[in-house]
């Protein structure tokens, strides 16, 4: 056994050019994988990617993106207008090209992100993983979820490295695509010119909303707009079906599942939680320690991932990340190691033929129990922030690269 996790050990598995190429191949892999199988009963592979490039047609002819077009896909279009524009290049492309090129670019910009992170390449490497079966999962999924990710640790990153108009940029087009962005204010503590990040923060947001207006015209972008403000609400309703057991994986949707209380309002589980994020926040003299930062940035997608009734497993792309970081800047003991092993046995694996199937039908997905050490993670998260101890130095490695 100790041979064997001496193997992991070499210096390949952390070289940056070895965590490339493995990225880059399963974007391939799933890429093709999925455009080839395609439309096979009872599944449909490529379904999400289709029902993102189908919302640039859509748009173009200036149909109601939020309609169902069961002759297209299975399901409804629930991302902002700005989206499906953005979605354009993808539609022209031949199918196999598009589904791989864009699986590729999402697992790249994923990538991209956590190597910005101010980490060594070391601990970059470990967290890319650490979530190396999420990134799989979401990709067989061709979601959109790697690049959502994305943007939140740039929207971070950026601003630490005083980019303020970049990380505007990336908070504002994170939320007019699929809302989960506007966690990236998150970090406004962080930015050292804060005047130039609320400008940007303006800017953005004209330039953004306004960008569908020159192709498609004014009334029907706004009319885009008012359309994705009633699908969000019809699809929160969808979420709280008790017999979806595929999205409400989070704390309060959890809860419901194991009481049989699918009455249960998300505030029980959102008001304090977000006191608990906001609490953090009193640790005035830390807004310039790195590790504080760091921790911000994992509660923020953890949290996501906590408190969103639109969670599913490929969802988990989002938030294992922070998982990951939140354990690199710990203290590693041993209640620390055991939870991230259990996230990544249970977050990770278990929508996988990995994990056993009837464990998974019967308990993990009726009871939405992939969320379960997530939440652990963060409370214990913000418990060593509290007691102080998550901030201090770690003597055996040099981690964070300031």
């Amino acid at each position: 056994m100790a041979a064997f996790f001496r193997f992991f050990q070499h210096p390949f598995f952390y070289r940056k050019r070895t965590i490339v190429f493995i990225w880059a191949f399963l974007g391939v892999f799933t890429g093709v994988k999925q455009a080839l199988t395609g439309h096979m009963p009872p599944f449909s592979n490529d379904n999400n990617y289709l029902l993102f490039i189908n919302s640039y047609k859509h748009l173009a002819a200036h149909l109601n993106l939020y309609h169902y077009y069961p002759a297209e896909t299975n399901d409804s279009y629930h991302y902002g207008p700005l989206f499906a524009l953005l979605v354009a290049p993808f539609y022209w492309l031949p199918h196999v090209l598009s589904l791989t090129a864009w699986n590729v670019l999402n697992s790249l910009v994923l990538l991209y992100a956590i190597y910005q992170l101010p980490l060594s390449d070391r601990h970059r490497a470990i967290i890319s993983w650490i979530i190396l079966h999420n990134s799989y999962t979401c990709l067989l999924n061709t979601q959109f979820h790697h690049i959502c990710a994305a943007m939140i640790i740039l929207s971070y990153t950026m601003l630490v490295k005083k980019n303020e108009a970049g990380a505007a940029a990336l908070v504002v087009s994170g939320m007019l695509i699929k809302l989960y962005g506007v966690v990236g204010l998150a970090f406004f503590p962080f930015a050292e010119n804060k005047a130039r990040y609320v400008l940007g923060l303006a800017g953005a947001f004209v330039v953004c909303v306004v960008l569908p207006m020159p192709f498609v015209g004014v009334d029907y972008t706004l009319q885009c707009y008012l359309d994705w403000y009633t699908s969000l609400v019809e699809k929160d309703a969808l979420n709280l079906d008790p017999a979806n057991v595929r999205s409400n994986v989070c704390v309060i949707g959890m809860v419901r599942h194991l009481t049989g209380n699918y009455g249960l309002s998300n505030l029980y589980f959102i008001g304090p939680g977000l006191l608990l994020l906001a609490s953090a926040y009193l640790n005035l003299k830390q807004y310039t320690n790195t590790r504080f930062q760091l921790a911000i940035l994992a509660s923020v997608l953890l949290f996501l991932n906590l408190a969103s009734t639109s969670f599913e497993s490929p969802t988990f792309i989002i938030s294992m990340p922070g998982a990951a970081i939140w354990y690199l800047i710990s203290q590693q003991t041993t209640l620390d190691k055991w939870l991230i092993g259990f996230a990544i046995v249970l977050a990770g694996f278990a929508p996988s033929d990995l994990f056993p199937a009837y464990i998974r039908t019967h308990f993990v997905n009726q009871y939405a129990l992939m969320v379960l050490p997530l939440l652990l993670i963060w409370l214990r998260l913000h418990y060593t922030l509290f007691t102080g101890s998550l901030l201090i130095e770690k003597s055996e490695s040099q981690l964070v690269v300031s």
